[in-house]
């Protein structure tokens, strides 16, 4: 009895150890344990710009950075092969694809933030279509990428019709493939799953009010969104003085310059920062003089005077959505730069 009930216990401390090791390797790399070979990039359905419709041939996937606190890709459907291209995205959004739709999407659920419609048929090029596309069926699992976006029929844009129905699917980058993702999703007591996570960050100090920013002097119907946390003028002056003297007034405001400034004779971009507050400022020609857009971030757009009300169309929206307005605004006015730049 004793030879048996030790040879017992052997056998299965063997399969226990085998079992152990075979759990442990796979915990050392979860993700590359659950990859599947990469799929092949198909495309299918309908992208119509005024009644005509565009031959959307190519998908594929870049990373974005994290937006709202959730990871983020971009999925890039072309006309042209974008295979050759450095950064795919900002072809596309130029033009250089043929016509193209780029939108920015949360990795979790499929949320599109980010809409950027370029099609030959419109005579207004890489304009935004935020809260009006939706994402269906979306799966990211397995190294791949799949769904389907529509309009759910034709939309206005601009006095012009579009409308979109897609189906796709895609492998996704090298280095999306192979990393884990870095952010963990609070839980319902409001804290997060990883340790990390919990640090609070330390406040950087008052917020800067976006109704005291420096404007040029000659600044006509000034419009402050506070529900997309915008701000519009026009000026009589054309593009460069405008963005000279702006520059001038937010440097002496202490604002300093950020990544991805882009000056043309035509068409301006201005990145400025101060503290955690961020501008994206876009001076583009209008039929008298100029017209501005100033996208921020990290801004106190309290107290306002009753200036700007959300409009009879305007939907409600939660703080997500009100922050996913205001990035594919950013993207789309980066998308008018081709003709002056």
């Amino acid at each position: 009895m004793k030879t048996f009930h030790s040879k017992y216990l052997l056998q299965t401390a063997t399969v226990l150890c085998a079992a152990f090791f075979n759990i442990t390797a796979g915990a050392e790399n979860p993700v590359q344990a659950k990859l599947d070979p990469p799929v092949a990039p198909s495309l299918s359905g309908r992208f119509v710009g005024n009644g005509k419709e565009a031959a959307l041939k190519y998908v594929m996937v870049e990373d974005h950075e994290p937006f709202s606190g959730e990871e983020a890709i971009t999925l890039i459907f072309t006309e042209k092969d974008p295979a050759k291209a450095k950064k795919p995205s900002m072809d596309a959004m130029f033009g250089k694809l043929g016509s193209a739709l780029i939108l920015n999407v949360q990795r979790g659920d499929g949320d599109i933030f980010g809409c950027q419609v370029v099609h030959s048929a419109l005579g207004k090029q890489g304009f935004s279509s935020v809260g009006e596309i939706r994402m269906k069926d979306f799966s990211m699992a397995g190294g791949n990428v799949k769904g389907a976006v529509s309009t759910g029929g034709t939309l206005d844009a601009f006095g012009e019709k579009w409308e979109v129905d897609l189906k796709f699917a895609a492998p996704l980058p090298e280095k999306l493939r192979s990393a884990p993702s870095a952010k963990a999703k609070p839980t319902p007591g409001g804290t997060s799953e990883e340790p990390e996570a919990q640090e609070a960050k330390a406040p950087a100090g008052p917020l800067i009010s976006a109704r005291k920013l420096p404007l040029p002097g000659d600044a006509a119907d000034v419009e402050y969104k506070e529900v997309v946390e915008q701000i519009e003028f026009s000026s009589a002056r054309p593009v460069d003085v405008v963005a000279k003297e702006f520059s001038a007034k937010l440097k002496q405001q202490g604002w300093k310059d950020g990544p991805g400034n882009l000056m043309g004779k035509t068409n301006a971009i201005l990145k400025r920062e101060k503290g955690d507050a961020k501008l994206t400022i876009m001076v583009q020609p209008a039929a008298k003089g100029s017209a501005v857009k100033i996208f921020t971030e990290g801004m106190d757009w309290s107290g306002g005077d009753g200036e700007e009300k959300p409009s009879a169309t305007t939907k409600p929206a939660d703080a997500d959505d009100i922050q996913n307005q205001a990035d594919k605004l950013i993207k789309d006015a980066l998308k008018t730069l081709p003709n002056g730049m």
